[in-house]
């Protein structure tokens, strides 16, 4: 294993307070993203299939309050051989919700689902001795108040806020940084799990003199999610006696587990997480065909070999292509997420050729309201934006689509003719659409006709001579919420490890962490958030080292670890995806930690 480039690199050692562990990495909460009680008026009528689908598109966007996004230590002890042993581990403040922090609600969901965020972000759910503790030390305690199930629908969205708001009126105004227990039963890790598939156990709902209503119950099938339930995370990461371990090791620990476990020791304590897709999307499109489920709007897209090869190396590229002729088009919709960048690997083939006979068109689209219609069918206007190019003269154009008018929104014409296969990027935040060709920025401007919508790739041909289309060929695709490109620094199980982990960002992009000891005035300095200087992130650039610098993998991530960090350190660090052509990039929030 590679060693960190000596600290001296990284500038003069100073200690300040730093993060550990780093909250919920989660991209940032959109500005337009649903409140609470906006979230209960889309939630009505879906099936619970269709429920948790959204959900899990608005989780992975990010739309969770910025106070849950901090975890909070809670400590267990017990004496274990004759001697007292004692672990900390970190949870989140209240159970799990959507929204923002003046307007969110506290969101009942199946284990499958809540299995399937706790690995997204690294969490596990937390037994039966684990929820005690956080009753005994939650500073905020909430007597639980049940509703007659003979009485009441405990299966609906509508009890499930109503439930939220009365815990809302019992919590009165304490501090949301408050740890609270006490106001719903736990979906927890157990080791009945493995011994009872298919089922949910839930525990806890704690009275005001520290009974559990609830005892552990392995009663209900996975699918079974009422109003009482909560799903509250924990970090994988914990300590005993001061040493970092993880849930899991303590968990199967002969020795160890009763610091989190009355059950004795157990492997199994993980529910099936679900198979729904949302944000990142990546795609390679293989030869087998996509990866994701793409909705066609009319023909099933094929793989076909190209000239010039796909950039990625692979055989084949996608053909998004309607053999009948007109507009084709393969789309995703992202649930209620309304701000998203799109980016895809289109092959431009310049054919001025064939001017006389008309052209096709290509590009991608976001916002769409048109099920895919791009720039418009024979019987259907197009709804969207979209950057497209035009085969016969290389026209490139910034579109709005809206009531069968094309609009170019770039203010002078522009053409990038040739045959080549280019990158493609647009990316809507809010009212701000940025149009990108190969990292070029052609066009930054705000436009509020479309605030919603699926996002795709298409075609249109034009052609009097259907034979001559050749269709939208993608290498690759990529999609995610602006923002959520992230850097994580965690410290290692043993004295002086470190892992540096960058996640969700554009597959095969550069990524350049830079790292710091000078705190100056972090998190408000000069670069990202850090005040380095100029000549170490120069000198940390052009090490080619990899805890500096590397390129992100098929899922947009690219991690390190090493060993022999000085103890004590505090490191600030941000880290950059930078488009190959260097001309456009991405900042994660800036973060610390303190070398243990």
């Amino acid at each position: 294993m590679r060693r960190l480039l000596p600290l001296w690199l990284l500038g003069a050692c100073s200690l300040a307070p730093a993060q550990f562990p780093p909250g919920l990495v989660l991209p940032p909460r959109q500005p337009g993203a649903p409140t609470g009680s906006q979230l209960l008026g889309h939630l009505r009528g879906l099936s619970l299939t269709d429920r948790e689908t959204l959900l899990w598109h608005e989780l992975a966007a990010g739309n969770v309050p910025p106070f849950l996004r901090t975890l909070v230590p809670v400590t267990t002890q017990a004496t274990i051989q004759g001697q007292p042993r004692t672990a900390t581990f970190w949870c989140s403040r209240d159970y799990l919700g959507l929204g923002a922090d003046n307007d969110w609600f506290r969101m009942p969901m199946t284990p499958t689902l809540a299995q399937q965020l706790a690995d997204r972000l690294d969490c596990a759910l937390p037994t039966r001795r684990m929820v005690d503790a956080i009753w005994a030390q939650a500073p905020v305690r909430v007597a639980p108040f049940p509703y007659n199930p003979n009485v009441y629908d405990i299966l609906s969205v509508e009890l499930f806020h109503q439930h939220h708001l009365q815990i809302e009126s019992q919590r009165g105004g304490q501090s949301q940084t408050l740890l609270t227990g006490g106001q719903k039963k736990d979906v927890v890790a157990s080791a009945l799990i493995g011994s009872w598939p298919g089922r949910v156990c839930i525990y806890g709902w704690h009275q005001l003199n520290g009974t559990p209503i609830q005892p552990l119950s392995k009663v209900h099938t996975q699918s079974h999610v009422d109003y009482s339930h909560g799903i509250r995370l924990v970090a994988r990461t914990c300590e005993v006696d001061g040493a970092l371990t993880t849930v899991d090791a303590v968990l199967a620990d002969p020795v160890l587990h009763p610091l989190l476990s009355d059950e004795g020791p157990f492997h199994s304590w993980r529910y099936p997480s679900g198979t729904a897709a949302s944000f990142p999307v990546t795609d390679t499109f293989p030869t087998a065909g996509p990866q994701r489920a793409w909705m066609p709007k009319f023909a099933a897209p094929t793989s076909v070999p190209t000239t010039p090869p796909p950039p990625s190396g692979d055989a084949t590229a996608l053909r998004v292509m309607d053999p009948s002729g007109g507009t084709d088009s393969i789309r995703l919709a992202a649930g209620l997420v309304a701000d998203v960048a799109v980016q895809a690997e289109l092959l431009c083939e310049h054919r001025p050729q064939l001017a006389a006979d008309g052209f096709e068109r290509l590009g991608i689209f976001v916002r769409d309201q048109a099920n895919g219609a791009f720039d418009g069918t024979q019987s259907q206007a197009g709804a969207c934006y979209a950057l497209t190019w035009d085969s016969h003269d290389g026209r490139v154009r910034c579109l709005r689509v809206q009531n069968g008018a094309l609009t170019d929104l770039l203010p002078m014409p522009r053409w990038v003719p040739g045959t080549a296969w280019r990158r493609f990027r647009l990316d809507a935040v809010g009212t701000g659409l940025q149009f990108r060709l190969d990292g070029e920025l052609l066009l930054q401007t705000n436009d509020a006709a479309f605030a919603r919508g699926g996002f795709g790739i298409g075609t249109h041909e034009y052609f009097t001579t259907n034979a001559n289309q050749r269709g939208a060929r993608v290498d690759a695709a990529w999609a995610d919420v602006p923002g959520a490109f992230a850097l994580r620094l965690r410290p290692g199980p043993a004295p002086g490890d470190l892992r540096l982990e960058r996640s969700r960002g554009v597959p095969g992009d550069l990524s350049f962490t830079a790292l710091t000891l000078l705190p100056g005035a972090f998190p408000h300095g000069w670069f990202f958030g850090l005040d380095p200087a100029l000549a170490d992130l120069l000198a940390q650039f052009t090490s080619g080292h990899p805890a500096f610098v590397g390129t992100l993998d098929a899922g947009g991530e690219h991690s390190f670890a090493t060993t022999g960090v000085p103890i004590g350190q505090a490191l600030f660090a941000v880290a950059l995806d930078l488009d190959p052509t260097l001309r456009h990039w991405q900042a994660s929030a800036p973060v610390a930690v303190v070398t243990r």
